[in-house]
């Protein structure tokens, strides 16, 4: 038996090289990084940080001992009416705003969605005209998407439900044991969801080209990539585990690449800026003069510069090649997708 997600990474590798390499296109590399970025590929995970949260958990006994009184509970309550009471209207635009550029930047990226398919596929980065294209398909998925973090949201919030409600209803009986138990619960219901999200994502993934390429809109390309599973499930299983392990590899490989060309990059930078600070200090200029900051300020801007331009290039490689194997594979795995590969266009 054939499986196309482990014949689609060799195919992958040389689309990636004919699109990225060769020829190298400086500015081709930009355009991608742009949109990899747009897409929400060039930032991180943003973790919280609870280690200095300030409390105090050393007076907590045995699990029956409860972490907080009425009195102290209702006390809070009044203070937190009253700062709602001077600063809602500016905490309600706050949010308001904040909630526009979450919109905003989660619209874009799905119109980017469709920028980034096209673009592999024709080998042509066209950033503004294909982004033109693509604005209602954009949205449509949008939507979708939106529709299914509303409901995610609310499974979250119905799940929690049994542990925030006897806290509400008798704050006096809160104890570190439910602490602990809604931490637990938590954790599970969260895992679970993005198990989920995760396989729901696969088939949005592999319904973008497909609904691109056959003029269908994204939630008749999701049915049909449904129906592929139903009669083919085994494909996308094992196109699941390689997917695990091609992105767990490659972004090693492409992190230790990057890394070590940060540190040539940069360390040759940074001993640049120091002889260029160390020549300004021999001639009598601190970061008190005028003079000092006209020399140093460019050159920290050029700097600045190159370090958002190192990190576009960097972020280029790994999402290229892993949707090509996407595209490769859904390809291999139901050729009427129609997917017209530039390869193809040109053997024609």
């Amino acid at each position: 038996m054939t499986w196309y997600s482990i014949d689609a990474v060799d195919t992958a590798l040389k689309r990636t090289k004919s699109a990225l390499i060769d020829p190298f296109n400086f500015w081709k590399w930009i355009k991608f990084g742009i949109i990899i970025f747009l897409l929400g590929g060039g930032g991180g995970g943003g973790g919280s940080n609870f280690s200095g949260t300030g409390q105090d958990f050393s007076g907590i006994g045995d699990s029956g001992e409860t972490l907080i009184t009425d009195s102290q509970f209702l006390e809070f309550r009044e203070m937190f009416t009253q700062f709602l009471d001077i600063y809602l209207i500016f905490i309600l635009l706050g949010i308001g705003f904040f909630i526009g550029i979450i919109v905003f930047l989660s619209y874009i990226s799905n119109v980017m969605e469709f920028v980034f398919v096209h673009s592999l596929v024709t080998n042509v980065v066209t950033f503004w005209a294909y982004t033109r294209k693509y604005l209602r398909q954009g949205f449509n998925l949008f939507i979708i998407r939106f529709v299914l973090g509303l409901a995610f949201l609310s499974i979250l919030i119905i799940s929690m439900l049994p542990i925030v409600l006897p806290i509400l209803d008798s704050p006096g009986d809160f104890h570190i044991g439910m602490l602990i138990g809604g931490i637990f619960l938590l954790i599970g219901v969260l895992l679970i969801l993005a198990i989920i999200s995760g396989i729901i994502e696969s088939f949005i993934n592999l319904s973008i080209p497909m609904s691109m390429y056959q003029n269908t809109g994204i939630i008749a390309a999701f049915k049909k990539v449904l129906g592929l599973f139903k009669a083919d499930w085994k494909q996308i299983v094992v196109y699941w585990v390689v997917r695990f392990f091609l992105r767990l590899i490659v972004g090693i490989i492409v992190g230790l690449a990057a890394l070590i060309l940060f540190i040539v990059v940069f360390g040759i930078i940074f001993m640049l800026g120091l002889i260029l600070y160390l020549l300004l200090s021999w001639a009598g200029l601190g970061m008190e003069d005028a003079v000092f900051w006209v020399i140093m300020a460019p050159f920290g801007l050029v700097a600045y510069v190159l370090l958002i331009v190192f990190f576009l290039l960097v972020s280029v490689p790994v999402p290229v090649f892993m949707k090509y194997h996407m595209l490769s594979f859904l390809k291999s795995w139901y050729p009427e997708s129609g997917i017209p590969f530039f390869e193809l266009a040109q053997e024609k």
